[in-house]
């Protein structure tokens, strides 16, 4: 048995290398409303339904499920087997102890995908791949098929080694770090520190994402007033502010995802055709 698998049952190894494969669907299932929170619930199913074996723990199963499944989570593709791993974790630990706080999974979830997305996207998407792009020019330049070759291995491989060991390495990490911060009770003070961290990263998408672009002016004493210019004064971003909270009321109030997508872009066209936007 390997360092990476020490400590760790069969059945533990064998539901881990079923996690890393089953997380390669992260991009089929990718939605406006979730990106790749759905594909981390298909990557650990197994991995719940194991820690839930029994008719009358189907509750919890359930529930397990829904909190991988049913929110947001974005991640660098080639690395999130490390999250997912320590996701499946923490889910362990809230199998094991009922006074778990299962809502820190949550809390970790939505501060997590930020830093280590910012680590994954600026190696993989920007270095790594202008680095192996170049090395390969020169080949597809002189019309050789080693260019294109050489670039999908060069680009995939590391991904493919690295996906495994991130697996067990978040696993192992993720089960020691939470069991001692549960035994020490500094799981409620990390808890909302995530939860902090989180609202953060969710108020600086919405600041840099959204947009509400009101082309209204008037004239007051001779002076032309920006509309928009009034409310940024009061609050930067107010419009955009005002739209995220009243799309996260909607869908509170269990409004289809796809009507409120629907009206932003039929307000959108209209707005612009009568020069608002």
């Amino acid at each position: 048995m390997s360092k990476l698998t020490e400590g760790l049952s069969k059945e533990e190894i064998k539901l881990l290398r079923g996690l890393s494969i089953r997380s390669w669907v992260c991009h089929l299932t990718w939605s406006y409303t979730r990106v790749h929170g759905t594909a981390v619930g298909w990557s650990m199913y197994r991995f719940i339904s194991w820690l839930y074996p029994n008719p009358e723990d189907k509750e919890k199963k359930i529930a397990a499920l829904d909190r991988q499944s049913k929110e947001y989570f974005c991640m660098t593709p080639q690395i999130n087997t490390l999250p997912i791993s320590i996701f499946a974790a923490m889910e362990k630990e809230a199998a094991e102890h009922e006074d778990f706080d299962a809502s820190s999974i949550t809390a970790v979830k939505a501060s997590i995908q930020g830093p280590l997305s910012g680590i994954g996207d600026s190696f993989f998407w920007i270095t790594w791949r202008t680095i192996i792009t170049g090395l390969c020019i020169p080949f597809v330049q002189a019309a050789s098929p080693v260019g294109f070759l050489l670039w999908a291995f060069l680009i995939n491989a590391p991904v493919f080694v690295l996906r495994h060991y991130l697996t067990f390495i978040g696993y192992k990490a993720g089960t020691s770090f939470i069991s001692k911060i549960f035994d020490s009770g500094m799981l409620e003070v990390i808890t909302k520190a995530a939860s902090i961290i989180g609202l953060i990263m969710i108020g600086g998408m919405i600041a840099s994402t959204v947009s509400v672009p009101v082309n209204l002016t008037f004239n007051l004493s001779g002076s032309e007033v920006v509309v928009s210019d009034i409310f940024n004064s009061i609050i930067p971003g107010f419009l955009e502010l005002g739209l995220a909270l009243l799309i996260i009321k909607l869908i509170k109030k269990k409004v289809n995802i796809m009507l409120i997508i629907a009206c932003i872009f039929v307000l959108s066209i209209a707005g612009a055709a009568i020069g608002l936007f």
